[in-house]
């Protein structure tokens, strides 16, 4: 009510009062809360994108430019993110605008800051899961040196333990830190020329060369378990050389080829217990063992010494009695075969420039042949190697036998570097399964719990992969080796610690010697 003025008799006249709707204005004040809180969020959502994107753009893919899967896994979703997320910090920011007056600018402020706090984490969330699982390097021990030295090969004498046989000595190391558990040089004025692929009882063979002698003048054991030299005798390796394929070790004997005979020595001891003579138009090109049965490779000459007629035989580790033999090849010259597997027996048979005739055989614990697996067929071609096998050295082989299955790398295309596996029953021979990847397989290891390991490289980095040896089927996606530095030889296996560790076996490489990544 109020006093209308000009009248005499005064009254009052009753006029409306505007009324604060309360609930309106609370509502106003949220709506701005939420507005500016949300465009905090995304804006640092919209930085952050935006420099991860220019980081796997510059650091990531190093010629800044890649197509397909070879571009870093997210790229392009973080690129597209970083663009709708700073649209909608904008939107939402104008927004709350339109409400000036309602809330004070520190306020504002305040909450601006709130939203900007709250969206970190969600933000890095999303671009960890957009760029997948990665494994980084824990530790790495130093390169080789002097860089004059060889890597032979390496031996896993047990899970926390990793030893690489170098020219000059045993070196090894522990899986937990790379910690050098012990070194076992080789005697003066000699050099390890040699290394056995099996280790029973925790003990290596190795051979020496003296001076400019030829590989084999003697012939040592080392303890795996401290590095203690156990004895070292001169028996000579045969005027073929050295490597791998000329010593083994079955049980408690080591088996040597020495002067046109099979040795046998104590392996804790190195007394001789039996000799076998080799037939003088027969040479022993490998040996290999499991258990006490020792596979000898034989390559044999005919009458006429135009053909060679390649058999494998089976001998007794403590006696040196033959217990079966088995043709593998005839005619032609000598061939190359290698022991993929001494138990089960697998045994791979090249046939050089003659590709389609060469095979991987299976036989029975009797020397009866199962089943031969085609090197070049119509599943593909089988790649059994992973690199060349150098004098002296332990054979790269790409393949895994367990479980009933022969599981190899195989090359289906044209392509330099293979990217299928397949598995094949030891039984007939038949193909149980087959997987791709997206890049060149490096190489093909045995994992555990029963699986496969399996690291493909693309332009810019290295990939791990997870597969079930039964069926082939990959665990989860791919784990990126971030920054692994990996040579063009090198061998994997998971460590009790978690992770893996990568042993590097390239001379004259500029990368540690080994590694752990998890």
């Amino acid at each position: 009510m109020k006093l209308v003025p000009g009248r005499g008799n005064a009254k009052l006249e009753r006029v409306p009062v505007e009324r604060v709707d309360g609930d309106g204005h609370l509502a106003g004040r949220l709506a701005v809360l939420v507005a500016f809180a949300v465009s905090g969020a995304c804006g640092v959502s919209a930085l952050m994108y935006g420099v991860l994107a220019v980081k796997l753009m510059i650091v990531d893919m190093p010629a800044n430019e890649c197509s397909g899967s070879q571009c870093p896994r997210g790229m392009t979703p973080v690129f597209l993110l970083a663009f709708a997320f700073g649209f909608a910090a904008v939107a939402m920011a104008r927004l709350g605008g339109k409400t000036e007056g309602t809330m004070s600018a520190r306020a504002l402020a305040v909450v601006l800051v709130f939203g900007v706090l709250a969206g970190v984490w969600p933000a890095w969330l999303g671009y960890a899961w957009l760029r997948g699982p990665h494994m980084d390097v824990a530790w790495e021990v130093g390169r080789d040196r002097p860089s004059s030295v060889e890597v032979l090969g390496y031996w896993a004498s047990d899970p926390s333990t990793a030893i690489r046989v170098r020219t000059d000595g045993l070196y090894a190391y522990g899986t937990a830190g790379g910690d050098v558990r012990w070194r076992a040089a080789a005697p003066a004025g000699t050099s390890v020329c040699a290394v056995s692929r099996s280790t029973p009882s925790g003990v290596g063979i190795v051979g020496f060369q003296g001076g400019e002698g030829s590989c084999g003048s003697s012939v040592g054991a080392v303890e795996l378990d401290s590095g203690r030299w156990l004895w070292r005798k001169p028996v000579p390796l045969g005027e073929e050389g050295g490597g791998s394929a000329v010593m083994t070790a079955a049980g408690s004997v080591a088996v040597v080829q020495g002067n046109g005979a099979l040795v046998g020595l104590g392996l804790r001891d190195g007394s001789q217990l039996w000799s076998v003579k080799v037939s003088p138009s027969c040479r022993v090109q490998e040996l290999d063992a499991a258990s006490d049965r020792v596979l000898v490779v034989e390559g044999c000459a005919d009458e006429s010494g135009t053909g060679v007629t390649m058999r494998l035989s089976a001998v007794d580790a403590s006696s040196g009695e033959r217990a079966w033999q088995s043709v593998l090849a005839t005619g032609g010259g000598m061939r190359s075969v290698g022991v993929l597997s001494a138990d089960p027996i697998v045994v791979h048979v090249d046939e050089g420039d003659r590709r389609e005739a060469g095979g991987v055989v299976l036989f029975d614990d009797a020397g009866r042949r199962k089943a031969t697996i085609p090197v070049s067929g119509p599943d593909g071609d089988l790649a059994v190697t992973s690199w060349p096998e150098a004098p002296g050295s332990m054979p790269a082989f790409q393949v895994v036998v367990s479980g009933g299955l022969f599981i190899s790398v195989v090359n289906e295309s044209t392509q330099d570097s293979p990217r299928e596996v397949s598995a094949y029953s030891l039984t007939d021979g038949r193909r149980v399964w087959h997987t791709a990847f997206d890049g060149g397989i490096d190489r093909l290891a045995p994992g555990s719990d029963g699986q496969i390991n399996v690291v493909t490289s693309s332009s810019w980095w290295h990939h791990f992969w997870r597969v079930d040896a039964r069926s082939g089927q990959h665990r989860g996606e791919s784990v990126v080796l971030r920054d692994a530095p990996l040579s063009y030889e090198f061998d994997v296996r998971p460590r009790p610690e978690g992770g893996y560790v990568f042993v590097n076996l390239q001379s004259d490489s500029d990368q540690p010697a080994l590694f752990a990544a998890e």
